[in-house]
């Protein structure tokens, strides 16, 4: 009889384990130069860089922590910190964040972002329910320092008249140049800077919408005026720079491609990039909204610019997750589409803090300190 209770509450344990213990035991710390770590994470950040309407796309620098909460079944909750450099690719264009550029030091943007991830590799779920970034421009002052001459950048609402000539005549030179029965009209200036060579010189960066155009006369053309809910098409970056009574005006765009169509779901060949994310898309019956979201501060100021105020504790990159609240874990409800039995739906614990593996964080990309959080 003993022997056939003992059987009985093994097959409980599970159940029991999961709810009524406390939650730190249930996360084990990964190491974060694990190279399946690494490929997690990477999949982790194209999902949040995939939900995010604004900005530019986020490489991955570091993984700065990760733990792993084993589920029922065979899936697993990962909880990563990473560690993230903005990118010169638009969040609406189609590349991978591995196929991006991050952006030079004297421009660079740097924070930190927490993200939990569902795995279950035999359901070919890859899921993010939550992320939140926060990132900050690197100090201005030290770069000044380092590199007195490098571009600074300004406000893209400045009212500087160099900022809205660099646009405009760049954005004319690109529609002599390219735009063939149609025209670009600004859409967003995304990012502005200014440099002293032998004269003022502006770098821009804007969104693009463009309209058709017919032509009316031979040599003319009667174009339309975008519809105020056309949305972006390209990216495009242009420059202004005089000298005496010279100028040098230059406009390149990058168009977003369309999304090609998903494939069926199967399990991909050895040779190929693990499977896309399978994240809500636009046709999906269940309505959600987003998922995380960035936020941007001001960069951090120098302490030693400070004089002798006094210094308050604060943290450089408050990022927080608040997906769940219950200590012991709460039930993820995913999509239907993801056919997970009401037993296999997994459990979220809250987004746990202190210190995880000695082998955290782990090795950067670009280890200059101006650009890690700290």
């Amino acid at each position: 009889m003993s022997f056939f209770l003992f059987l009985g509450l093994l097959v409980l344990a599970p159940t029991c384990w999961s709810r009524s213990i406390p939650a730190s035991p249930l996360l084990f710390p990964l190491s974060c130069n694990d190279s399946r770590v690494l490929s997690m994470a990477g999949l982790a950040l194209q999902g949040i860089n995939d939900d995010r309407k604004e900005g530019y796309k986020f490489s991955l620098n570091r993984v700065a922590d990760v733990r792993e909460h084993h589920q029922t079944g065979s899936g697993s909750v990962y909880y990563f910190t990473l560690d993230v450099l903005e990118t010169d690719c638009h969040v609406l264009s189609k590349k991978r964040w591995k196929d991006c550029t991050a952006r030079h030091l004297h421009e660079a943007v740097y924070g930190q972002c927490k993200a939990i991830f569902y795995i279950n590799l035999p359901k070919r779920i890859l899921y993010l329910p939550a992320y939140n970034c926060t990132v900050r421009p690197v100090s201005r002052r030290k770069i000044v320092r380092m590199c007195p001459d490098c571009p600074i950048p300004i406000r893209i609402n400045s009212s500087e008249p160099g900022l809205s000539q660099a646009v405009s005549q760049s954005l004319e030179k690109i529609n002599k140049e390219i735009a063939v029965g149609k025209k670009f009209y600004l859409f967003q200036i995304t990012q502005a800077f200014f440099q002293w060579v032998f004269g003022p010189a502006y770098f821009v960066e804007y969104l693009v919408t463009e309209a058709p155009c017919t032509k009316s006369l031979p040599g003319s053309e009667t174009c339309l005026q975008p519809p105020a809910d056309f949305k972006p098409v390209g990216l495009c970056r242009g420059s202004l720079s005089k000298m005496n009574l010279d100028k040098h005006v230059s406009g390149t765009c990058e168009f977003f491609q369309t999304q090609p169509p998903s494939a069926p779901e199967s399990h991909p060949p050895e040779h190929q990039d693990p499977p896309q994310l399978a994240l809500p898309s636009t046709a999906a019956p269940l309505q959600e909204g987003p998922r995380g979201s960035v936020q941007l501060l001001p960069e951090l100021v120098d302490e030693n610019d400070e004089g002798d105020q006094e210094k308050k504790p604060f943290v450089a990159f408050p990022v927080h997750i608040d997906l769940m609240a219950d200590p012991l874990g709460e039930v993820l409800h995913l999509p239907s589409r993801f056919m997970l039995d009401k037993e296999e739906m997994p459990i979220v614990l809250p987004f746990p803090e202190g210190p995880g593996s000695d082998e955290c964080p782990g090795p950067a990309e670009n280890s200059n300190p101006l650009i890690l959080p700290p």
